[in-house]
Order: structure tokens, then sequence, then C-alpha cells
């Protein structure tokens, strides 16, 4: 095997941290500003993603532990863990829900690659396809509690991603990579993946926060700007300010989409990982 489960955990904290730090991002914390948040910014997303990283790291050994079993219903052994990851999450943060949704995601992931990588599997599409049978039935899960999105517009959210086996994340993936072939800098590649990723999901942060008729004007801005400027540059740069000064207007955060995009530099991580060994 060529990764243990420290360099996972390295690699779910690069994630988070990457993912922060990309900027600029419409309606989401970044370098430049806090987007449409009032309570959090980027030092504190960087200090939550160091604190969840043992966790991550201890959800891939668990993976690497039950290399011989079949994954569906073992999410079960690393529930409580999940748990205490929140609370640490939350008293690093001062109460803050700064990746609640990426925890949840990138703990699955984690565990799947373990997995993987001590049965010879090392693809992102192994890991996502073990992924969604570690955590298979979570959505049933969900009921009066959910939140509102689930409630009014049947927004499942991270464990609908989960489930499915991650086809955001795989299909974030690929338009970062159809960037990269149309000459776009990894940073605007990567930005190009997050706008196709608020195209395609149904975002339960921005439902919550803004209902449908505004969530789907933002689905339409980012897919048309992704579209318009393919090849990343300073135009679309300007273009993804103008769209987070909108979305900063009407308190509109992507973060099921910033969550998604975390997985796909995840599974990046992983891919170049694998390339090299």
């Amino acid at each position: 095997m060529s990764i243990t489960a420290e360099q996972i955990g390295l690699f779910a904290r690069a994630a988070l941290e990457q993912e922060a730090r990309l900027s600029p991002k419409p309606g989401l914390v970044d370098a430049e500003n806090c987007g449409a948040h009032t309570d959090m910014d980027l030092a504190l997303l960087l200090r939550s993603a160091a604190a969840l990283e043992p966790f991550f790291s201890t959800f891939a050994a668990q993976g690497i532990a039950d290399a011989t079993l079949p994954p569906e219903g073992r999410i079960s052994s690393v529930r409580e863990q999940g748990r205490e990851a929140e609370r640490v999450m939350f008293a690093a943060t001062g109460g803050v829900n700064t990746h609640k949704g990426a925890l949840f995601l990138l703990g699955v992931l984690s565990y799947a690659a373990g997995h993987c990588f001590a049965n010879d599997g090392k693809s992102p599409q192994d890991i996502c396809a073990v992924g969604a049978r570690f955590c298979g039935g979570v959505t049933a899960e969900l009921g009066e509690n959910a939140g509102r999105a689930f409630a009014r517009y049947g927004a499942r959210g991270a464990r609908g991603e989960a489930e499915d086996g991650f086809p955001h994340a795989l299909a974030a993936r690929e338009a970062f990579a159809r960037a990269l072939e149309l000459r776009a800098a990894e940073d605007d590649a990567w930005k190009i993946a997050l706008l196709r990723l608020i195209e395609s999901l149904y975002d339960a942060n921005v439902l919550a926060r803004c209902g449908e008729e505004t969530a789907q004007i933002l689905r339409n801005r980012a897919g048309e700007i992704a579209a318009r400027y393919s090849s990343g540059g300073v135009a679309l740069n300007e273009a993804i300010r103008l769209l987070d000064c909108d979305c900063q207007a009407w308190h509109a955060s992507p973060g099921g989409a910033a969550d998604v995009l975390a997985c796909a530099m995840f599974l990046q991580n992983i891919a170049n990982n694998s390339a090299k060994s």
C-alpha cells in the first residue's frame, strides 16, 4: 500500500484549506472577503480544517482496518468519532458551523480511500463507489429535523451526494480537467469547476437562505460565467466578483458546492499521489 492514514488525513485537510483560499468565489469566504457570511472568515476556516485533520486520519485508519470486510453498514463504526469531530470543530470555531457538511463528505471519502488502498483500488471512481456503499441508506434517516431545504424542497445535501457515489465531485474533477485543457491556470480551473457545481447542485444552503427563485438565478448565472470564460483569465475573476456582490445582497452562500469542491480537490490529491507511486 502506497499511502498511510496520516497522509489521507493531510490530503483532506489540504483540500479544505485549498477550497477556503481559492479566490474570488461567489458568496463564500475566501482570501478577499467573507462572502455572504458574517460569522466566519478565512482564518476561522483554516483553524477548523486543522482541528479536523486527525479525525480524517482516524476514518482512513478504520477503512484500512476494515479492508477484508464489505463496506456496507460500516458507517456505524465511525459514528462516534464523527460526533466527536463535530464537537471539536465547534470548540475550535466558537460554535460556528464551518465544515459540518464537508466533515461528513470528506470523512466518508477518507474511510473509502483507506479501504480502497488496502485493497489496491486507487482511482477516484473506486473510492467514490466504496463511499456510496459505506454510507448506503443515510438519506433514509433524514426527517423533520433535517432542515428547511429538505423539508420544503427535498434537497438531500451532503448525505445525498455521498449515497449517490459523489457524482458532482467526480463531475467537478472533469470540469477542472477540461478547463486545464483549454489553457486555464490551475486556480481558474478550480473556479470554473466551482461554478459548474453551483450550476448543477440543488444546494441546500442556498435554498434554505434564499428560496428556489434566487437559487435558480444563481445557478443560471454561475453556468453562464463558466461557459463564457471557459479558459479563465482576468475577465473570469471580475465576473465572479460581480456575482459575489449579488450573493452578498441575496445572503446566498453556496456552501454545498464549496463542500463538494473540497471533495473534488481531495480526489485530485489522491490521484496525484497515485500517479507518483
